[in-house]
């Protein structure tokens, strides 16, 4: 009885140590391409925010100009009213 009580845990320890060893890989499997995706995120965070700094460049120089234009059409202006 303990010689068969033994034999099946035996067996029971080699299926769970099997089991485990097969989690394993699948987690070593899934942390890569974790890893593969945190950096295709970054990049692509990286990369909507130089556009996202090119496109406020362009608003502080469009800003630039309405305000130069908006002065020489007063001057323009202030010249016809004299």
């Amino acid at each position: 009885m303990a010689e068969e009580l033994f034999a099946a845990l035996m067996k029971l320890e080699s299926r769970i140590t099997e089991a485990l060893g097969s989690l394993d890989s699948r987690l070593a499997s899934v942390e890569s391409k974790i890893a593969s995706v945190d950096t295709s995120v970054a990049a692509l965070r990286d990369d909507t925010l130089s556009h996202f700094d090119a496109v406020y460049t362009r608003f502080d120089r469009l800003e630039s100009e309405h305000q130069a234009l908006n002065a020489a059409v007063k001057r323009i202006e202030e010249h016809q009213a004299d």
